[in-house]
């Protein structure tokens, strides 16, 4: 009887171990095609996007990859800016937007790419820009993305997968596939003016010089004849250079680096409105 008895608990604790031993860990399965949550509320996904040309350091594995979403405010007032917004893959590793500077985001105007707040008014919409630097072993296929955001709570609902992302080899191609119009009036911005367009600016800039205040630091900006500029700064910095004309910018280039400041401008009732801050401030 006692020998039946342990016979019986044996068997018992066998079946108890194979039952323990048969659970896999719960793991966070990726959306199915077609499972994707793009919308909620009033937050859409318009894509997610690597632009393969980005290389952080060499050797790195950390890849640049492009939240593109837009917002409608409908009953109440929205603010949003490009840092901040969380991304997290498989329920496991989070990463936060930062704003790496304009030069991530040139070519793509009809996205607001900054750290600055921004307002988005009821009965109006935003597109906006956020970037991650993410490692490329984290944007495997069959991984999960979700989203938060403290001023957008409706991110929280949206559902993604890696496999929704699009890779691009560099930013202009990006910008040509997912925000064609943009893309088409930067380029004709920074296409070479007319001679009767470089002539009427550069009647307006030169002998003249803007100045601004930007994180602590004062900026001059002074053109003169035949194409010369000079950046001066309350750091007691002095860099000159030679300018050209572009239908929306004035292209000022460092001859030693070759590096350029793109400063944006306009020319309304006959003056020139010049955005030197634009120009110069990182954020």
């Amino acid at each position: 009887m006692k020998r039946l008895l342990t016979l019986l608990l044996c068997a018992g604790m066998a079946l108890s171990l194979c039952a323990c031993g048969g659970s896999a860990p719960e793991t966070s399965a990726a959306p199915e095609r077609g499972d994707e949550v793009l919308t909620s509320g009033v937050v859409s996904i318009d894509g997610i996007c690597v632009d393969d040309s980005y290389v952080e350091e060499e050797g790195s594995p950390l890849k640049m990859v492009y939240l593109l979403y837009t917002v409608t405010a409908a009953d109440s007032n929205l603010e949003t800016d490009s840092k901040y917004t969380e991304l997290t893959i498989n329920d496991s590793n989070t990463y936060e937007s930062e704003h790496y500077g304009p030069e991530q985001c040139k070519y793509m105007s009809s996205y607001y790419y900054s750290s600055y707040i921004e307002d988005v008014y009821v009965g109006t919409s935003l597109k906006v820009a956020a970037t991650f630097k993410i490692p490329e072993g984290d944007l495997a296929p069959g991984r999960t993305i979700t989203l938060s955001d403290s001023q957008i709570p409706d991110m929280e609902a949206l559902r993604l997968s890696t496999d929704d992302i699009q890779r691009f080899a560099d930013q202009e191609e990006m910008a040509q596939a997912m925000d064609p119009e943009g893309y088409a009036a930067e380029m004709n911005r920074r296409a070479e003016a007319d001679t009767d367009t470089q002539e009427q600016v550069k009647s307006l800039i030169n002998g003249y010089y803007w100045s601004c205040y930007l994180n602590s630091i004062t900026y001059e900006l002074e053109f003169w004849a035949k194409d010369n500029f000079e950046v001066r700064t309350s750091l007691g910095t002095s860099s000159t250079g030679t300018y050209s004309v572009r239908n929306g910018y004035i292209f000022c280039t460092y001859p030693d680096t070759g590096y350029t400041v793109e400063v944006p401008y306009e020319i309304v009732g006959g003056e020139i409105d010049l955005d030197i801050i634009g120009a110069f401030d990182v954020r």
